[in-house]
């Protein structure tokens, strides 16, 4: 299998509430994640070698010096090493949490052209959780991990340096960190003098979103929220 590819993933459905439309992508041994039409301010980074990144594209941090001075100069919000060659092995270094709360009906305009997956709306108190996760050559296709406690698989692969690569997803109840930082993000949004990014939508708009990270040192992972302005 190449290692080269696109998975493009969002929840909801047509014409119904959805979540921001994210893509995921690969070249060579790095993995890439951001939503699919913001690719080009935002974005994760897992390299080969292990090492991750989270935060402002290059091109688009040169151009927002007020909301780079806000984050301390530094484009990148987390930087991480997650653990490599795992044999079999399991290393979760990225989810993304979707949680049903933040759904919202959108003008969306997806291409069904794109191959953008749609995963059914999870009940209320549900998230969606997407991951990315890498083992050794061990772990087989057929019996991905989590299978027998109901992760779904969008994505395998085998990469240059010799891991395995899986995209997957599951619903899991909303949990008490992903209510601590929709509520810690929406607290630090009304405090006066926030630095906004100049290119960003305003909260009035009725389909802007945001992204809320989350660093977690102890598990070498990031968590990141996809929530609704309003």
């Amino acid at each position: 299998m190449s290692s080269r590819f696109v998975v493009r993933i969002a929840v909801g459905a047509p014409e119904s509430p959805t979540s921001s439309a994210f893509r995921i992508w690969g070249q060579k041994s790095d993995v890439y994640a951001s939503l699919r039409d913001r690719g080009h301010e935002v974005k994760v980074t897992l390299h080969g070698d292990g090492r991750c990144f989270a935060g402002l594209t290059d091109e688009f941090a040169k151009g927002e010096s007020a909301a780079l001075a806000a984050l301390g100069g530094k484009r990148h919000q987390s930087a991480w090493q997650r653990p490599t060659h795992l044999g079999s092995r399991f290393a979760t270094p990225l989810q993304i949490a979707i949680p049903c709360s933040e759904l919202r009906s959108s003008p969306m305009a997806l291409n069904p052209r794109d191959g953008v997956v749609w995963i059914p709306a999870p009940d209320v108190d549900y998230s969606v959780i997407i991951s990315c996760g890498f083992s050794g050559q061990l772990l087989d296709d057929a019996e991905w991990p989590g299978k027998k406690n109901g992760t779904h698989l969008l994505h395998s692969g085998l990469l240059p340096n010799g891991e395995k690569l899986w995209v997957l997803w599951q619903y899991s109840p909303t949990s008490p960190i992903e209510l601590d930082m929709l509520g810690a993000a929406r607290r630090l949004r009304l405090q006066p003098g926030m630095v906004r990014f100049s290119a960003a939508e305003s909260d009035s708009t009725p389909d802007s979103r945001h992204l809320i990270f989350k660093d977690f040192p102890d598990d070498r992972m990031l968590v990141v929220l996809d929530a609704a302005a309003g």
